[in-house]
């Protein structure tokens, strides 16, 4: 049976992977899957010896490979498009929820074959919990009736929604999906709209859900409906789409201030409920903004952060990686003065610390769609915030410089750009300062590095070795 899943599966190239337990994803085409970073990165978390392998799988061989898959021992499978029903026929049974959604994303072994669950509609459920937002008692406006929106749908209503509106190009798509989940739900909830008859939803405040497909190349709109009013409705919105980072969907609700965030924290947590499936495990927030950190790193490039109390070198330092590996930099002081029109100690005086912290949690949200490769200075006080000791985890790997209050009065005395220090006795407020934050600093650094009597090249060159 190996030679079968080796010839049907093109595993070819995976005869030389050792691990004692193997877990993978059918699919076609499969070859761009961001799934091994996620099960890889929790195996390694685990320390579990399982390997996550990528299965390009035709039509013809899907049943054959299913089959393949069990006898070999494989601990379970992720299924993507186009397999997600056609998979339903080859199991010993499938999930309540799966059946009603209709789709199947998740193989688990039992005896004498696999059971499907589908892992999309509650991964979905805890990226928007993760966010802070509520379902339950909640209107929410629907954006397409695909595949996708079915789960995203059925979601809803299992976790409360009060009213659903789908909008669809063609009504009766969307009316069909209604006729099907309200039944199911037994329930009136789900109202099916016409895109051109949107002005008949009434104006009220909704959490929006992009399903479709508009936004993946560069040169496409906002999706159905391009009366940039009808957005404004939103008190969330979802994109489902992870990559590109910003359409033209979170475009328009971003620059009318409305929080929105894209679908990757989906593909996070069904992944993640997956392989709490397969392994019988809980995985922690915590864990998860480590695997959310190499999904952020593989599709948008890597962020290098520094952090540490001013005089310790971030910006030096940051701008010598930059020069020495071919980053970016960028100095959240700098870009702040930048899109304020106006210097620090002028944003202190005129509008006080309060203001200014918030300008850097609202910054320190917004990097994390940059895409490309960056090494980040931080303010001083950025870590000071829970908030942002957390954004900044999620961000990429962040190293603490860390200096004493000697080296650090030493560099920074008679600079008279430093608001905090504007006072009698600077090194006894330094001292002060660093006592205070050095523990904030620990909390939100994953790696220290003492700086003291090192060039900013040396390190420079210490950062990128770790």
């Amino acid at each position: 049976m190996e030679n079968v899943i080796l010839s049907n599966c093109l595993l070819k190239e995976y005869k030389n992977v050792k691990a004692k337990n193997y877990i993978g994803i059918f699919g076609n085409p499969i070859k761009h899957t961001l799934s091994p970073v996620i099960h890889d990165t929790l195996s390694e978390i685990f320390g579990l010896d399982e390997k996550y392998l990528p299965f390009e799988v035709s039509s013809e061989d899907l049943s054959l490979c299913v089959k393949a898959a069990y006898d070999t021992g494989m601990l379970g499978l992720n299924i993507t498009v186009p397999y997600k029903q056609d998979v339903m026929d080859y199991l010993v049974e499938v999930d309540s929820d799966a059946k009603a959604i209709g789709a199947v994303n998740t193989l688990v072994r039992s005896q004498g074959g696999f059971i499907g669950y589908n892992t999309d509609m509650p991964g979905l459920a805890r990226a928007v919990f993760s966010e802070g937002v509520q379902i339950k008692g909640s209107k929410v406006i629907m954006l397409g009736a695909g595949g996708a929106a079915r789960a995203v749908l059925f979601m809803c209503l299992k976790y409360g929604a009060e009213k659903v509106y789908i909008v669809n190009r063609t009504l009766k798509k969307a009316d069909m999906l209604a006729k099907d989940m309200n039944t199911i739900f037994d329930c009136d909830k789900v109202i099916p709209i016409a895109a051109d008859a949107y002005r008949e939803i009434p104006r009220d405040s909704y959490l929006m859900l992009q399903c479709t497909s508009v936004g993946l190349k560069p040169e496409d709109g906002l999706p159905l409906i391009t009366d940039t009013s009808f957005y404004s409705m939103a008190s969330c919105g979802v994109d489902l789409i992870y990559n590109p980072s910003e359409t033209p969907f979170l475009k328009v609700l971003k620059s009318m201030g409305i929080q929105c965030f894209h679908g990757l924290k989906m593909l996070l947590y069904q992944g993640i409920m997956a392989y709490e499936l397969w392994n019988h495990v809980s995985v922690s927030e915590e864990q998860a903004k480590i695997v959310y950190r190499k999904l952020c790193e593989r599709l948008y490039g890597q962020k290098i952060i520094l952090i540490g109390y001013m005089g310790t070198g971030k910006t030096t330092v940051g701008k010598e990686i930059a020069k020495r590996y071919g980053y970016e930099f960028l100095d959240t002081d700098a870009a702040i003065e930048e899109e304020n029109g106006m210097k620090i100690s002028q944003i202190f005086a005129e509008h006080g610390e309060e203001y200014f912290r918030n300008l850097e949690t609202d910054f320190i949200k917004r990097l994390a769609e940059k895409q490309g490769n960056y090494v980040i200075s931080t303010g001083g006080g950025l870590p000071l915030r829970a908030e942002n000791r957390s954004l900044l985890k999620e961000l990429g790997t962040v190293y603490y410089l860390q200096a004493s209050a000697d080296i650090i009065y030493d560099r920074l005395k008679g600079d008279t750009s430093r608001p905090l220090l504007d006072c009698e006795d600077p090194y006894a407020k330094i001292c002060k300062m660093l006592a205070v934050r050095d523990p904030y600093y620990a909390l939100a650094g994953d790696i220290n590095v003492d700086v003291s009597g090192k060039t900013p090249a040396q390190i420079a060159l210490e950062i990128m070795s770790k």
